[in-house]
């Protein structure tokens, strides 16, 4: 925005597209490549299927985010979708016209299964003068960002159509100078990933040393390769008809023979659990309103606070009681549903402030003379407890779930408070030196963004 414009200007109306102030003061952008309007290099992919014409098919329906980009939400059968889908095809892009301001946008790439979107989304797809990956890292950097803000139309909710989406001007490299910007982002982002490999390598290192304090464990002992192609189990000691959890069961009594210390179930441990909200968050914060903790906000064991929504204060609490849904610190949370890698993640909250958490969390109070909340989330990373989770959990519908009753019936070696304190000091101590390999990752993660936006907008 022109902030020196003097308060008269001249204007031809027909050099007006709109009556918007913020469009006539937009900065023309300024770049060594050729500035179009996206207009003349895309194509608005507007067929829509009815995919309630196959009932009893099963479809994977892809969603967008402001953090991962276009991915697989959920399947579902046909006759559940009562409207027409937008058909998503490799290297289409879709966004959402409401959230587009905040990054809501995604590419379809190969390794997606679903091939539909909700019609709420905006989809296109690229000319052959423009490469998708090109043109979606522009979209999703700060300074195009700013252009859609400016871009936006509305008086409650900014929406960026298609057609408006269409007249912004952006730089359009030729082909070969795109492969060139592109070659440059990726040789910095495998830089990223490889620090992040060596993170996970010296992670892995600790955390297979503190199991090493509590069990005997070994890595062969929970291998899932079966041992023979026919395997004989007796109809009474089937707990659960499902192939691959007979094939891990088995191996649980390895992991529980390994424990070093008195054996306690999660159940065992809990003087209360509660299962968190089903109340729609907003992403803006009002007054009256606290943070919501979703599972998106638990990564590597630790509560992540980007991306945070929010709830009324009043829908945390009843009158019988005033706190029932707030946290409190030493409260340790459990993601019920996720992926399979992801399910059974955890955190112990330790914030000030009222934050209450959605219902795909469980929150869990243990009793404190037995067990620290802070062993049990590191236990939790470990292998003698992903195998558990892993074993438990059932997948339906593209997700993960494991239930309060399976994660009660997990068993955790539980030593001394004095012993958990040392693993606890061991475990904070040294994963330091896991954040260093992190940290750099992201600033290449960074470098890479910041690299590609400054390449392109002058």
């Amino acid at each position: 925005m022109n902030n020196n414009a003097t308060i008269l200007s001249n204007v031809l109306f027909s050099s007006l597209g709109q009556w918007d102030v913020k469009q006539f003061l937009l900065n023309k952008i300024k770049s060594i490549y050729p500035v179009e309007p996206l207009g003349r290099h895309l194509i608005h992919q507007t067929e829509k299927i009815q995919l309630s014409d196959y009932p009893d098919e099963d479809f994977t329906i892809l969603g967008v985010s402001n953090k991962v980009g276009m991915f697989d939400a959920s399947v579902k059968k046909g006759k559940k979708i009562k409207q027409k889908y937008h058909r998503v095809e490799n290297d289409w892009i879709a966004y959402n016209p409401y959230r587009i301001n905040v990054g809501s946008i995604g590419i379809k790439t190969a390794d997606l299964k679903g091939s539909y979107i909700s019609p709420a989304y905006v989809v296109f797809s690229c000319m052959e003068t423009l490469i998708p990956q090109f043109l979606w890292l522009m979209m999703k950097s700060e300074y195009f960002n700013t252009l859609i803000k400016d871009s936006t139309t509305g008086s409650v909710r900014q929406t960026l159509s298609y057609e408006k989406l269409a007249t912004i001007e952006a730089p359009i490299p030729s082909i070969p100078e795109q492969e060139q910007i592109l070659k440059a982002y990726h040789a910095t982002i495998e830089e990223a990933k490889k620090s992040i490999s060596e993170g996970d390598d010296f992670s892995n290192g600790l955390l297979f040393d503190i199991q090493s304090m509590i069990s005997d464990l070994k890595e062969q002992d929970v291998s899932t390769a079966a041992a023979s192609i026919l395997q004989i189990i007796s109809y009474s000691s089937v707990s659960r008809w499902e192939v691959a959890f007979s094939l891990k069961e088995g191996k649980l009594d390895k992991i529980y023979s390994s424990f070093k210390s008195p054996i306690y179930t999660i159940a065992d441990l809990t003087k209360e659990s509660l299962f968190g909200l089903s109340i729609k968050a907003s992403p803006a914060q009002e007054v009256g309103m606290i943070p919501m903790l979703r599972m998106s906000n638990i990564v590597n064991g630790e509560l992540d606070l980007d991306d945070l929504k929010y709830l009324p204060r009043k829908t945390a609490t009843t009158v019988r009681a005033p706190d029932k849904w707030l946290l409190r610190k030493g409260d340790f949370l459990i993601n019920r549903t996720n992926s399979k890698e992801l399910v059974g993640k955890s955190a112990v909250f330790n914030l000030d402030g009222d934050y209450t958490y959605a219902s795909y969390v469980i929150r869990y109070r243990f009793d404190t003379s037995i067990v620290l909340p802070e062993y049990v989330n590191i236990l939790f990373m470990l292998p003698l407890v992903r195998f558990q989770i892993d074993t438990m959990s059932r997948q339906t519908a593209g997700q993960c779930n494991i239930n309060s009753d399976e994660i009660g019936s997990i068993r955790i070696p539980v030593p001394s408070i004095s012993e958990q304190e040392e693993i606890i000091k061991k475990y904070y101590s040294t994963k330091d030196g896991a954040d260093k390999f992190y940290t750099k990752a992201e600033e290449l993660r960074k470098k890479a963004y910041t690299d590609f936006e400054q390449t392109i907008f002058a």
